[in-house]
């Protein structure tokens, strides 16, 4: 689960950085002192919204000391009860998306909200040789032994040319400048928002990854890029095994990719032998999504959705 700690951080990079309104919310279930928390992202209508690069919603659910699995069960339903009364009272457009380890959506079902699901991978550190595919590993091996090395890095500049070698590649934008990662960095401490980079045999910095730690003993994946002269190199691969090596280090047990619901992205992850994961994203059961629904099922029908 995210801590408290982190959440107000994160809240106050996402008011600075997205011009948001930034809503912390606490629903108690009704019938003990467990409870839930959720930080709501309202645009400048006051209606819900998800700022670019969150993956999730930041939620916890803080059940009583109990080892009875029906009164945790109970318990969730009551709080996320109330989180269904406040999305209902909130509105927009926007979708709800629960962290991973929220599993029962049913509460969200039972109130008439449509529920859709995402995937990510999770990986349980430490990461082996073993466990990464055959092509990772040999490109890995190309990048040590050609003289690329990766370390952790404090050099926000040099992290966001890789993010810029991305952008060109690729054709958008993270919307993300210098100052941006030195105010989450600020905001957040060396601890939590860790930048790692792969450098060249030249001493350049040619891939960057940053992850973010969520208290306890797991870390979310948050931006990873790569110049793109040296894609073929390995280096994104060489960072990546030196990131979650770093991170065990540290006393990271679960790696979060944050999402792998692109083709292209997904095959780039599951070579790291993470296990894929479900996420649920709620949505407001109004008028705008059902005519999305009716798209949806209009190209499936013209073949457009098919491969």
């Amino acid at each position: 689960m995210m801590d408290s700690e982190f959440l107000r951080a994160w809240a106050e990079f996402n008011r600075i950085k997205w011009n948001c309104r930034v809503l912390s919310a606490r629903f108690e279930a009704s019938s003990s002192d467990a409870y839930a928390e959720s930080m709501f992202f309202l645009n400048d209508q006051g209606k819900l919204y998800l700022p670019p690069l969150n993956p999730y919603h930041p939620t916890l659910f803080k059940p009583t000391p109990t080892s009875r699995n029906y009164r945790i069960e109970r318990q969730w339903h009551e709080a996320a009860d109330a989180l269904c009364s406040e999305l209902l009272k909130v509105g927009g457009y926007a979708s709800f998306c629960l962290p991973p380890e929220f599993t029962d959506i049913r509460p969200f079902l039972w109130r008439g909200f449509k529920v859709d699901v995402k995937y990510t991978y999770y990986i349980d550190l430490p990461c082996t040789p073993e466990m990464i595919s055959q092509s990772a590993r040999g490109r890995l091996k190309k990048a040590v032994k050609a003289g690329y090395r990766a370390a952790r890095t404090y050099n926000m500049q040099e992290v966001h040319a890789c993010l810029a070698g991305t952008e060109q590649r690729k054709g958008f934008s993270h919307q993300l400048q210098t100052a941006d990662l030195e105010l989450a960095r600020s905001l957040l401490g060396d601890d939590t928002f860790r930048c790692y980079a792969c450098y060249s045999p030249e001493g350049e910095a040619v891939s960057a990854n940053i992850s973010i730690l969520l208290g306890g003993s797991r870390a979310l994946g948050w931006i990873a890029s790569s110049k793109s002269e040296h894609l073929s190199s390995g280096a994104a691969q060489l960072l990546q095994y030196a990131e979650l090596e770093d991170l065990h280090l540290s006393g990271i047990t679960s790696f979060d990719f944050g999402g792998a619901n692109l083709a292209s992205v997904s095959e780039a992850k599951a070579q790291w032998g993470g296990r894929l994961v479900p996420y649920y994203v709620i949505k407001n059961p109004g008028l705008k999504e059902v005519l999305r629904s009716g798209w949806d099922w209009l190209q499936f029908n013209s073949g457009k959705g098919q491969k």
